[in-house]
């Protein structure tokens, strides 16, 4: 189990790499990590998977 501090430079690490993005895609970054966060138990991958709807290859993200 990592400690706060690792998880804390974990969520860093990971918001600075959203927020480097260009404008339309930080915010769905930021999006995707609230909805993450905010899931009511730990998610499966795939949860994930249908819930963004990821195409492989795609550069694009479909929120659904």
């Amino acid at each position: 189990m990592a400690d706060r501090s690792e998880l804390g430079d974990a969520y860093s690490s990971t918001t600075g790499q959203i927020r480097a993005q260009d404008g339309g895609k930080s915010r769905t970054g930021m999006a995707v990590l609230m909805w993450i966060g905010h899931a009511g138990g730990p998610l499966q991958v795939y949860e994930l998977y249908h819930a963004l709807a990821v195409l492989l290859g795609s550069t694009d993200l479909h929120v659904g």
